[in-house]
């Protein structure tokens, strides 16, 4: 096989990543154009592959590996550079600890460079790079055991409420760091507080079940490269470009729970590819909605371009119907209070979420210059659209399938009322799903 579209993705991965590494994926223009100009060059590949003939890209497997250990070496070399945050009252050790690893994960890295490397070294390589990935994981937790921000303690406290026979949405007291949220309000799916119960019981922290996903989650990768037949060194490579994102400490100690959403996806990438026909994908992706509603539009559009059934579609919808009846039944307005007019209503976000000004999107530019807040209307139309031409387009391979949602999800976010550092990471977590099907030479689409 030739690896053109492998190697073009991994570039777009890569640029996709210093768009918004060094704001921390906070409002700027610089970071904001390497974005669209990525996005942009994706869009003309998603409707014109052959695009690629016209562009000097080494299709040789040596050259892929190159640039994946160059973006492996790079990734690990900013997580270093980048460790430490306020937040971290517990850092004279663990931060000490993390540097020291995150020095010798660059110098394990390195050794990917090598053309023969020993074989002690190859063995023990990955194991003792995603120990090193795990333990930084840890120790950014406990350097910052209250971070200030609301998730964390919206993920603590709210399926604390579920033993007490009490409704997660009614949780509200006033937030411990007041920084820019007054309140701390549940106002994630219903799914979230099952999800995270064990974490925040047995740990009083829901951060461990973030660690626990992003393990699965490259577990599922090394199983998806099995069944596509990759080569084991492609596949160690892309693993650890996963587990070693420049600002992975930065994004646990902050809580957000992409890392639960990225290992949903992932999981039903992978049984998409393997039983496209089965239940347990479309079961999957019914699990993200009922984690945030919002993406519900690029869910259908990616049902739709794998060719799913009706079963699929019903399946899906089913999900997050049935887990959200107990809490629509007990207070109907609080539960669409929470789950949806907080997070889709950008007028209210707006005058909650102080950030909304300096996301790293369109819409905060839009904003800063004519205080305008584009309305919930406007930001559906821009993402049905996209979506629309993204199925007319009718792609025949599941990679292609993948990326589409890529481009569904960077429209609606974009043009959204707020976008930060762990909505793109979970993008170039997309990204990183496509390369690899890439790899696997596709998988075609029955009509």
């Amino acid at each position: 096989m030739t690896f053109e579209k492998p190697t073009f993705i991994a570039l777009c991965y890569f640029l996709f990543t210093f768009g918004y590494i060094i704001s921390t994926g906070f409002y700027h223009i610089g970071e904001l154009a390497i974005i669209l100009t990525t996005t942009a060059i994706l869009v003309v590949f998603y409707f014109k592959p052959q695009v690629l003939n016209l562009l000097n890209i080494p299709s040789d497997r040596p050259s892929l590996i190159f640039l994946l250990a160059i973006i492996l070496s790079v990734n690990i070399a900013l997580v270093g550079a980048r460790l430490g945050d306020p937040a971290q009252t517990n850092w004279q050790f663990f931060s000490a600890g993390s540097r020291i690893l995150a020095a010798s994960a660059l110098l394990l890295a390195l050794s990917f460079f090598l053309k023969n490397s020993p074989r002690s070294l190859i063995r023990w390589r990955l194991p003792v790079l995603i120990a090193i990935a795990i333990f930084i994981r840890i120790f950014s937790i406990i350097s910052a055991p209250n971070p200030t921000i609301d998730v964390f303690y919206i993920l603590r406290d709210g399926p604390k409420l579920l033993l007490d026979g009490k409704n997660p949405y009614e949780l509200s007291y006033p937030a411990p760091y007041g920084v820019y949220i007054p309140t701390i309000i549940f106002v994630y799916g219903p799914l979230v507080p099952f999800l995270f119960l064990p974490a925040s019981v047995l740990f009083n922290d829901p951060r461990y079940l973030l660690i626990a996903s992003d393990l699965v989650s490259a577990f599922l990768i090394f199983k998806l490269a099995q069944k596509l037949h990759l080569e084991k060194n492609l596949a160690n490579l892309i693993i650890l470009i996963f587990l070693f994102h420049p600002l992975f400490p930065f994004m646990t100690e902050q809580s957000w729970l992409e890392p639960t959403i990225t290992m949903l996806f992932t999981a039903s990438t992978f049984f998409l590819a393997v039983h496209p026909k089965s239940s347990i994908g479309p079961l999957l992706l019914g699990s993200i909605l009922a984690i945030k509603s919002v993406y519900i539009l690029p869910i259908l559009t990616y049902l739709k371009n794998i060719g799913a059934r009706p079963f699929q579609y019903l399946i899906t919808a089913l999900v997050p119907i049935i887990i959200s009846a107990p809490f629509f039944i007990a207070n109907p307005s609080l539960f669409l209070e929470r789950t949806q007019t907080y997070v889709t209503d950008p007028s209210a976000i707006s005058r909650s979420l102080a950030p909304t000004e300096i996301s790293l999107n369109i819409a905060a530019v839009i904003l800063k210059y004519t205080k305008l807040v584009l309305p919930t209307i406007i930001i559906s139309l821009f993402g049905t659209a996209v979506a629309i031409a993204v199925i007319v387009k009718k792609p025949k391979s599941l990679p292609f399938a993948v990326l589409s949602v890529f481009l569904v999800f960077i429209t609606l976010f974009m043009f959204g009322p707020f976008v930060f550092l762990h909505y793109y990471a979970f993008m170039g977590n997309i990204l990183l799903l496509t390369l690899i099907l890439f790899l696997g030479k596709g998988h075609k689409i029955d009509s």
